[in-house]
């Protein structure tokens, strides 16, 4: 009965841990139900808000670019017509339309209707937004920029580069053939000295730069063995720097080389006439040097590397900063940041494509320079909403009816606690008859106890009754008396019959040598005979000893024979050991006592 009641209690446990869960999930359903009804009720003014707030992004991001496009173009082509952006959709894409308002109202294409001063103008500055707003390394590297720009307004033109290049805090390397030295009071302008045939080289400002540490970019760029250059350097600084000098004296080259460091574009041309590999050194900060080998014909035939100050290569965390290949590796992404963004060479232009980014689909315009992504995540956001709202939906139908199978449930355990207090009681009434049962098995156990005392007591009264008819001490005295006389004469009894089989021994033994002859027969060997008459002669010795000594027992059996019929006779003729009747010549016989036949 205890494990049945015991079985039960569980069941009714596990019932109201079910009951617990089932309210506890009651709880959360009614919440989220709660919270999701709530959702749903405001789904259409969340919906209007987003949307409110993409128009407004939009427009916002929009006038921003469209001002200041409009400025850098103004500032060095004044009179020239505003630019306007406008921002559409492409299959669920944000797509930039770039271009030009006439006075009428109408647009012209930046880059089919206009001429080339005005891309340059452009293309600059949508290199420098795409620096920044692509997140990656803010340095900027234009070859010939400025090719398509009249004399008078090429001062202009670095001027708006200077400035945007100051305010975004991008490091600018701009290569020209024009003469710049108005501006080398205001940033570093380096030369191209030589002529190919006998290797160019750099002639920089003599001033150091100014850099600390922890500022990022290029210090320099060295070029060993790269075309024209056997062995030159360039200096850089923040801000702007430039490479002068007239066409075709290897400038392009210091642009080559970066794409080769950064983009991969390493070529055997790159190696100088003669030489069997060529090098270019990037200054890093804390003075460290990236460095690019080119060796035509080698496996790797590229290998980049990063030194410290005094030339080893780099290791940090188990990882050595040294790879070979065609790729260029992570390692030099990551710590440059200089990379091709949307699959355009964002930061270091191409002589031959001076057009940037004009040309490309109205989606990669948009991506790159991250105009209308506002709006894209603000569609996400819509999207997150609507299908957030469909979710709700979903758990307030399914919710609900869970909610139901629930209520259901907690209504068929309702009646636990009367279950539980049956069971309680139950329990007592257990506990009741296991304290009756136990106090029956104590009763037994002292039944038992009496009756073994009442036996034992029965049996005392029995041995006092019979201590009650044993004589008394006097009596006890003569008893023990005889008793002791009695033990006496059962020892010399004893004695006496083994002394008596002792001496029929001997008699046996005399009469054994009574039968010898008294003469020996004669001998024929002397010296035998007389050997067997000292030997005769000595055994005659020892039979008159031994009858002597049968003489003198058979008197002490006479004696010892008369002592025993004298015992016999004041008992009665009875044997003192063990009480049979018995003669003296049985005695010292074959008399056998019971207790040694047993």
């Amino acid at each position: 009965m205890g494990r049945e009641l015991e079985r039960l209690a569980a069941g009714v446990s596990r019932a109201r841990g079910r009951e617990d869960g089932h309210r506890q999930r009651e709880a959360v359903l009614e919440r989220d139900i709660a919270l999701a009804k709530a959702r749903i009720a405001v789904k259409g003014d969340v919906e209007a808000f987003i949307e409110a707030v993409q128009a407004e992004a939009s427009r916002r991001n929009v006038a921003a670019f469209e001002t200041l496009l409009t400025a850098l173009v103004q500032e060095v082509l004044p009179g020239e017509k505003p630019v306007v952006l406008d921002l559409t959709t492409e299959r669920g894409l944000a797509a930039l339309d770039i271009g030009l308002a006439r006075p009428d109202g109408s647009r012209e294409d930046v880059l089919e209707d206009n001429g080339g001063a005005l891309t340059n103008v452009v293309g600059m500055a949508l290199r420098l937004i795409a620096v920044v707003k692509a997140g990656v390394g803010r340095f900027l590297a234009l070859d010939e920029a400025d090719c398509w720009i009249a004399p008078d307004r090429v001062p202009a033109f670095y001027r708006v580069l200077e400035d945007g290049a100051a305010r975004l805090g991008v490091q600018c390397l701009a290569i020209s053939h024009h003469d710049l030295s108005a501006f080398e009071g205001r940033f570093r302008v380096a030369r191209v000295a030589g002529l190919v045939a006998d290797g160019v080289t750099i002639a920089g400002p003599a001033e150091a730069a100014a850099w600390s540490d922890d500022m990022p970019g290029l210090r320099s760029i060295r070029l060993v063995d790269v075309q024209a250059f056997a062995d030159a350097t360039l200096p850089l600084g923040p801000g702007v720097n430039a490479l002068i000098g007239p066409n075709n004296r290897g400038k392009s080259t210091i642009i080559r080389a970066l794409r080769a460091v950064f983009y991969g574009e390493g070529r055997d041309a790159l190696v100088r006439a003669g030489a069997g590999a060529c090098t270019v050194e990037l200054g890093l900060a804390r003075g460290r040097i990236l460095r690019f080998n080119r060796t035509p014909k080698r496996t790797p035939v590229n290998l980049w590397s990063l030194h410290e100050v005094d030339g080893s290569v780099v290791e940090e965390d188990g990882t050595r900063f040294e790879t070979g290949g065609r790729a260029v590796p992570d390692w030099v992404e990551r710590l440059c940041g200089i990379v091709k963004v949307e699959g355009l060479d964002v930061h270091v232009a191409h002589q031959k494509f001076p057009v940037f980014l004009l040309g490309e689909p109205a989606s990669k315009r948009s991506a790159v320079l991250s105009i209308g992504q506002e709006s894209a995540y603000l569609r996400e956001m819509l999207a997150i909403h609507r299908e957030r709202t469909a979710r709700d939906q979903t758990l307030v139908r399914l919710g609900e009816r869970e909610l139901g199978e629930i209520r259901d449930a907690l209504a068929r355990l309702g009646d636990l606690a009367g279950i539980e207090m049956s069971l309680a009681e139950e329990r007592d009434a257990l506990a009741n008859l296991h304290a009756g049962a136990r106090r029956v098995v104590d009763l037994e156990g002292a039944h038992a106890r009496l009756t073994t005392a009442v036996r034992r007591l029965a049996a005392a009264r029995g041995r006092s009754e019979a201590l009650l008819e044993l004589p008394g001490p006097e009596a006890l005295a003569g008893i023990s008396e005889r008793l002791a006389k009695a033990n006496a004469r059962s020892a010399l009894v004893d004695r006496l019959i083994a002394a008596s089989r002792r001496s029929a021994g001997a008699s046996a033994r005399a009469a054994a040598l009574a039968e010898l002859p008294d003469d020996l027969p004669p001998l024929r060997d002397a010296g035998a005979a007389d050997r067997s008459a000292r030997e005769l002669a000595r055994l005659r010795k020892a039979l008159d000893a031994a009858r002597g000594r049968a003489g003198e027992a058979e008197r002490r059996i006479a004696a010892i024979k008369g002592a025993i019929e004298g015992l016999i006779e004041a008992g009665g003729g009875l044997c003192p050991a063990c009480g049979a009747p018995v003669d003296a010549a049985a005695l010292l016989g074959d008399h056998t006592h019971p207790q040694e036949a047993a």
